[in-house]
């Protein structure tokens, strides 16, 4: 006699109860399973004997697949008596989902959430977010007229068919909601100090592309230019927290990436030391590795379509690898992580984690190091007071003390020593 116990792909039952119908369903909607029916909780077998009954449960069992099931899982259950007289009923992974909303978490079973239900739809038939009908059909268009308008072009109901904002029936498709007055789509901003507490917080709602306008444009107020110092030649360099167009390419990546049916926020994070762009969706069909080499894959391919006839978009696919570039020549690189229902991309701020921000007093001082080596802190202050009457001994030595220690040293004594630039390792 066999041993039976359960786990994540196994389950007994004593009777052959209506609660076995979830248990199918569960198996199906997950990655298949077995249920052994005639078991008790522990493993004792009891299993069926007598012929008759026997017979009654393969008639009722085979009632439940032709009659409860939908779509019917032709050939996806299998069920016969074993050797020990147990009702064996093998359950494969279902290529089309049923209707039933119990899915498999370990070693028992829930009801679904619309969510997973919809999730699975998607996985399995090839469901098109954008192209199914939308709920809401009382739509406006005013802030997408605008900047079509801004482009000089006009919404007519052939450019809505042609977008695929109206389906072959007339009626308005998801994309349509997303593009219209009327979408509840809202992008999280925040914007923390170094104890996590808000400087700015602020949601955006409304046409998707009125919301991506308001978030570029937000995004890039909070992308600080500092002045660092140029290691070699002690010039200004004006510097991009995140360099390039690495933050404008991720928020783009994460509004024609979201999976808007789960209803999740897309959210932008600015951290002191980072940005961090959370989307809905985990990758779509390709792999990280696709993902870091530019392959494109599209969920949204009619967002991205209207993106593009919108000018908000180039060489579309390309935005990781083109972060990744931007930040050549940097010691900190972009993250990229993604889990079953999310996609987060972390960049990090160059000039935090550089630190080598310098003032204008700074920058002379070292200029007059570089052209006069051995130059003490009175000779300095001497030349300099020449065209700023504000520099004073006590100002020199604060910003050599402070600021300009990395760079340059000091040879020989108090008195008769001076600076020198620092020899390169």
């Amino acid at each position: 006699m066999r041993s039976y116990f359960e786990d994540e792909k196994t389950e007994l039952k004593r009777e052959l109860i209506d609660e076995v119908k979830s248990e199918i369903v569960a198996f199906l909607n997950s990655d298949g399973g077995t249920i052994f029916v005639g078991v008790e909780d522990d493993g004792t077998v009891i299993g069926f004997k007598d012929s008759n009954i026997k017979d009654e449960i393969d008639l009722k069992l085979g009632n439940w697949i032709r009659d409860a099931f939908f779509p019917k899982p032709s050939g996806l259950i299998n069920f016969f008596f074993n050797e020990d007289d147990i009702l064996e009923i093998q359950v494969s992974k279902g290529t089309s989902k049923p209707s039933g909303v119990y899915i498999r978490v370990g070693r028992s079973k829930r009801r679904a959430s619309d969510d997973e239900i919809l999730k699975m739809i998607m996985e399995t038939r090839r469901y098109s977010y954008e192209e199914d009908i939308s709920d809401e059909q009382d739509l406006t268009f005013k802030a997408f007229s605008r900047v079509l308008e801004d482009n000089e072009m006009k919404l007519t109901v052939r450019m809505m068919n042609t977008l695929g904002m109206k389906s072959r029936s007339g009626e308005y498709t998801n994309l349509a909601f997303l593009m219209s007055d009327q979408s509840d789509i809202v992008v999280k901003l925040a914007e923390y100090d170094s104890d996590m507490n808000f400087r700015i917080k602020k949601s955006f709602k409304g046409s998707l592309v009125k919301i991506l306008s308001d978030v570029e444009e937000q995004t890039e107020r909070l992308n600080d230019v500092k002045v660092v110092i140029d290691g070699s030649s002690f010039k200004r360099k004006e510097t991009k927290s995140y360099p390039g167009a690495s933050i404008r390419e991720m928020v783009l990546n994460a509004f024609c990436h979201a999976s808007y049916f789960l209803h999740s926020n897309i959210k932008i994070e600015f951290f002191p030391d980072k940005a961090k762009i959370s989307s809905p969706g985990g990758i779509f069909n390709a792999t990280m590795d696709d993902i870091m080499n530019g392959v494109q894959t599209y969920r949204n391919p009619r967002l991205v379509n209207v993106f593009d006839k919108l000018h908000l978009i180039e060489n579309f696919g390309t935005g990781i690898p083109r972060t990744l570039q931007s930040y050549e020549g940097y010691e900190v690189k972009p993250e990229f992580k993604a889990s079953e229902n999310f996609f987060i991309v972390t960049l990090p701020n160059v000039n935090c984690i550089q630190n080598e921000s310098i003032n204008d007093l700074g920058l002379e001082i070292l200029r007059l190091i570089k052209e006069n080596p051995e130059i003490n802190a009175p000779s300095i202050t001497s030349l300099l007071s020449v065209k700023d009457h504000s520099v004073t001994l006590f100002r020199v030595k604060n910003e050599i003390g402070r600021n300009l220690d990395r760079y340059i040293e000091h040879v020989g004594s108090n008195k008769t020593g001076g600076y020198y630039l620092k020899k390169k390792e």
